[in-house]
């Protein structure tokens, strides 16, 4: 099997404007997560998505998904958890009470608020979970990178060329991913600021696809100005 995970169930405040968790906020006319989770869809690429979204939200988000016909049988909402290890505990959880996990299953964990995200990105990393058990999508830094210590004085600068930003989906082995958060001590744990780390974190070697980059967290209002822009063009070209 291939799931795609979206993880929805962050009520991030960065956004000044947001009255509502960000996800649902709207650009180009329409929430972000719906502008994510149709671009998942019309990938074709898997048998089941899955959405995990904080819990006082589930109910909001499947009324959504109903009034935009959007509904399908292969699309799961779940319940997230009180942090990102825990709402991808859920989603592990889900599937295995449903389906059980077996050696070949993939998942690909993507963020709610990254509606950009291509099929080649999508399809590069289900056909490279063949190959390694993780992948992250990745792009190449462009600007200078300073590695401070401590307060504002600069220890070095590292070369470029050896550092990349870390875009969403990361995709794993399910089993390897799994294995991974099982074995996560408390300590552990509070390193976690990514999914990939997960396995990181346990030996498990990490390799890149290209990422893209119009492929955005949107996280603060600017974001939101930006992705406004990215997807009223890629509407006009569309036509």
């Amino acid at each position: 099997m291939r799931y795609a995970a979206i993880l929805a169930g962050g009520v991030g405040n960065r956004m000044k404007s947001a009255h509502i968790p960000k996800q649902f906020l709207e650009i180009a006319g329409k929430p972000i997560i719906i502008w994510t989770l149709e671009r998942i869809m019309k990938s074709a690429l898997f048998d089941e998505i899955i959405i995990a979204i904080h819990p006082e939200w589930n109910e909001y988000l499947k009324t959504m998904i109903r009034d935009r016909d959007l509904n399908r049988s292969y699309v799961k909402v779940i319940d997230g958890g009180k942090e990102r290890l825990d709402t991808i505990r859920n989603v592990i959880d889900y599937i295995d009470k449903t389906h059980g996990v077996n050696d070949s299953d993939k998942i690909l964990i993507h963020d709610a608020v990254r509606p950009f995200v291509t099929d080649k990105i999508m399809k590069d990393s289900m056909d490279a979970l063949d190959q390694y058990p993780a992948v992250v999508a990745a792009i190449p830094a462009t600007d200078t990178m300073l590695w401070i210590e401590d307060g504002t004085k600069v220890d070095s600068m590292p070369a470029r060329s050896k550092l990349f930003h870390g875009q969403a989906p990361d995709s794993f082995r399910l089993t390897v991913l799994r294995d991974s958060l099982d074995s996560l001590s408390d300590e552990e744990k509070e390193t976690i600021t990514g999914t990939a780390q997960i396995c990181l974190t346990k030996g498990i070697e990490i390799h890149t696809v290209p990422g893209d980059v119009e492929n955005i967290k949107l996280t603060s209002d600017g974001d939101l100005m930006i992705a406004e822009g990215i997807m009223r063009e890629r509407i006009e070209r569309d036509k």
